[in-house]
């Protein structure tokens, strides 16, 4: 499996589920301030309303819900501020810890997605004025010399303002993924560059960890590391270690169906999510309280065009259908805004997968490719 940005589908299910499961989506983050004394104070959520009833055709209703995160207790983001861009003057940025994978595992993990690190970069505002932060962050990776690793970003098209009120905090998240083999020049420790916004900044890292290396024999073709970082968002990220928490979709099977065979860059992609339960006991969808899934988009690069990846976390509308019964199915109204860009291959594959109970492939998941004009 090739592990390189636009490398391949399953990279991108993997990678994707990473980000989304430990926030790439999800605008339900600590408090500004919120250091390592203590996790922030706890806020519920502002979710839609989940509707009680089916739509006409059966499925169970789609609801633009963000899944709420299970490895960062939620808070209420910061207000905007009112101010010019940020300057690198004005704000100092920190990586405290990299989490990894296999810290989430709980035993059915892909390989790849265990050996591969995730963390917050905290943005703080040391000055007296506020300012503000729009963007995906680039950044490049060094040891004693650049790491070499591929570049990518995650939420295409979701990048927003955010209001750093003076001694107030952003962050954005970076996942550095396997495989790496350090040589001579790049074992560490590692410093990380950050542009965005038009400023650059030296991200301090605390800690000097790096991907597993994986043997040649396990994984041939899988040689080059990726570095994938998320749109700032507001407040301070200090995750707990992950405690695994095996998901009640593991038992099911996902597939995908009433999607068209081809889409315009900027529509609404419309499908539907069939998850059947071949076990002889029914299962809830009410632990947690609505299950997370993701939904990503791949379209592959050419030697001359670059190509797009992105991934968004939901939250699942079990009212209608609390239960999927033995050997029964129940189906599940998708949507999906197909990002406005060009495509270069003109194919673009849809991936879904229920992130929770495990990062790798292993979790529900399913996946189809179709055409994308120019």
């Amino acid at each position: 499996m090739s592990h390189r940005f636009g490398g391949g589908v399953r990279w991108l299910a993997a990678t994707a589920v990473v980000a989304a499961l430990a926030g790439c989506a999800s605008r339900s983050v600590p408090v500004a301030g919120a250091g390592r004394s203590g996790p922030a104070v706890a806020a519920s959520p502002s979710l839609p309303p989940f509707p009680a009833t089916l739509n006409a055709d059966g499925t169970v209703p789609w609801v633009s819900a963000p899944a709420i995160d299970p490895l960062i207790t939620p808070a209420p983001a910061v207000p905007p501020a009112v101010g010019p861009t940020c300057t690198a003057g004005q704000l100092r940025a920190v990586l405290p810890a990299w989490v990894s994978g296999e810290a989430s595992n709980d035993g059915g993990m892909d390989p790849l997605a265990a050996a591969s690190l995730h963390g917050w970069v905290n943005l703080t505002n040391v000055s007296s004025r506020a300012c503000t932060l729009d963007g995906v962050p680039t950044v490049k990776l060094s040891s004693q010399a650049p790491v070499p690793v591929d570049y990518g970003t995650f939420g295409t098209g979701q990048a927003v303002k955010v209001g750093l009120p003076a001694h107030g905090a952003a962050n954005f998240r970076i996942d550095w993924g396997a495989p790496f083999c350090p040589g001579p020049a790049d074992g560490g420790p590692y410093s990380l560059r950050a542009a965005v916004d038009g400023l650059t900044l030296d991200v301090a890292v605390d800690r000097t960890d790096s991907p597993s290396c994986l043997h040649v024999d396990t994984e041939p073709k899988a040689t080059t590391s990726s570095v994938v970082t998320s749109p700032v968002e507001p407040g301070a990220v200090n995750p707990e270690r992950p405690q695994p928490r095996p998901s009640p979709l593991r038992a099911l099977v996902a597939t995908a169906g009433g999607y068209p065979a081809q889409v315009e860059p900027g529509q609404l992609l419309m499908f539907t999510i069939i998850l059947a339960n071949p076990t002889g006991a029914a299962v809830s969808l009410t632990a947690p309280a609505h299950p997370g899934y993701a939904i990503g988009a791949y379209c592959a690069r050419t030697p001359s065009t670059p190509g797009y990846q992105f991934a968004q976390l939901y939250s699942l509308d079990n009212r209608p259908r609390p239960t999927v019964p033995a050997h029964g199915r129940v189906r599940f109204a998708m949507q999906l805004p197909i990002p406005a860009l060009t495509c270069p291959t003109h194919r673009v594959t849809i991936t879904w997968q229920s992130p929770q109970g495990g990062f790798g492939l292993q979790a529900t998941h399913t996946e189809f490719t179709i055409a994308v004009t120019s």
